[in-house]
């Protein structure tokens, strides 16, 4: 494994997959490492010194947090796997519901959210042809705003909203079999099953500000997906109109 440290811990048969879990103290990114591994594989860190979000945003990765990343298989072509992201969301957004977390849910595209409030985010990466890495970081029990203020307002964890808090350990095996789960789903129903889903969920118009890889912005009320995974957002005079998702630099709620 490139880049791996010499602490590394190696976890045979996790979850009902079976993984092949490889654990370490510190690592500077676990998709990093992960990358050359086959499928069925998974990388976990007590802490991230290099954690990264969409668009190489920073990703604060403090210890008591799950840092996790897992390889899994992608044949039959990309147009296969288009939207996996959010059958992921949807399997980890069904996760932090058995844990009784309080409005879980999704926020377009990769964010795991309590209320207003982000417990975590997932970053999927394409490392050979076929294959996909799903990187996923959540907050448990460790305080990311202590080293950045700024999250204080923003940001929350499991230790915060629910009791009991469950360990690292075994947030790391209910996350594997969740990532299983939507492998098995995405290979049955493919992106329309989970775009119906998350509809159903997103049954409340939220307002939000859309940056624009254009550097235009465009707001509205996001009401869900289209068929093809554009954004449907309703205008000041209850018209409806689309945004097409590989144009968003980024989304933001507004309160």
């Amino acid at each position: 494994m490139n880049g791996a440290t010499a602490d590394m811990r190696v976890i045979s048969g996790v979850g009902n997959a079976g993984w092949k879990l490889f654990e370490c103290c510190s690592a500077a990114s676990t998709n990093d490492l992960a990358r050359d591994l086959p499928a069925w594989s998974a990388v976990r860190a007590d802490v991230q010194t290099g954690g990264r979000g969409r668009f190489g945003r920073r990703f604060v990765s403090d210890a008591g947090g799950l840092w996790i990343s897992a390889v899994l298989p992608a044949d039959g072509g990309a147009a296969k796997w288009a939207g996996f992201s959010l059958m992921v969301g949807v399997h980890l957004v069904r996760m932090l519901e058995a844990l009784e977390v309080p409005s879980a849910r999704l926020r377009w595209p990769n964010d795991l959210m309590s209320g207003p409030k982000k417990l975590g985010g997932l970053l999927i990466e394409q490392s050979a042809k076929d294959v996909l890495v799903v990187g996923f970081g959540l907050n448990i029990s460790n305080s990311p705003w202590t080293s950045d203020p700024s999250l204080e307002a923003i940001s929350t964890s499991i230790a915060r909203v629910s009791q009991p808090v469950p360990s690292v350990e075994e947030m790391a095996v209910r996350t594997l079999d969740a990532l299983a789960g939507a492998h098995q789903a995405m290979e049955v129903g493919g992106m329309p099953a989970a775009i119906d889903e998350l509809n159903s969920r997103w049954s409340r118009p939220v307002p939000v500000s859309i940056a624009l890889s254009t550097g235009g912005t465009a707001t509205g009320r996001f009401l869900g997906l289209d068929s093809r995974g554009h954004l449907r957002l309703l205008n000041e005079r209850d018209s409806e109109f689309l945004v097409e998702h590989q144009s968003i630099e980024k989304l933001s709620e507004i309160d």
